[in-house]
């Protein structure tokens, strides 16, 4: 299972970074919940598809880029994957972006149930060593 939880996460990454909002809701579970590092200053967290389309929407049109590479990919075991990598891209006023990422993803069924983001690795370590 572990290898297909890696496998999963590279692929609903692949379909983020190409722009397939398809694609990722397919890599989706129904009941997902999402805890992007942007919306946890607000205390906000997208639920099922529904909202997950509407992150896509708020992320995509603030971005005329927007990609993420992770430079290592984790099998925390019990369905929970976390890739350590870069957020990059360009804001819709021209501004680039570059900085450290994290995501951290637990998968039921072959699906991305649950995730949260950071924006430092040290944050996200941090997070898994005390059990979220």
């Amino acid at each position: 299972m572990s290898q297909e939880n890696l496998e999963s996460f590279q692929r609903g990454m692949d379909a983020w970074n190409r722009g397939d909002l398809d694609a990722w809701l397919e890599w989706l579970h129904p009941e997902v919940e999402w805890h992007p590092s942007a919306a946890l200053v607000e205390g906000g967290a997208y639920h099922g598809h529904e909202g997950s389309r509407r992150f896509w929407n708020d992320i995509v049109g603030a971005f005329d880029e927007l990609a993420a590479d992770y430079e290592e990919i984790r099998d925390l075991g019990d369905g929970a994957v976390l890739g350590l990598g870069r957020l990059h891209g360009r804001s819709r006023q021209g501004f680039p972006i570059d900085l450290e990422y994290a995501l951290l993803v637990r998968f039921r069924d072959g699906l991305a149930v649950w995730g949260r983001s950071w924006f430092t690795h040290a944050e996200a370590l941090e997070a898994v060593a005390a059990g979220e």
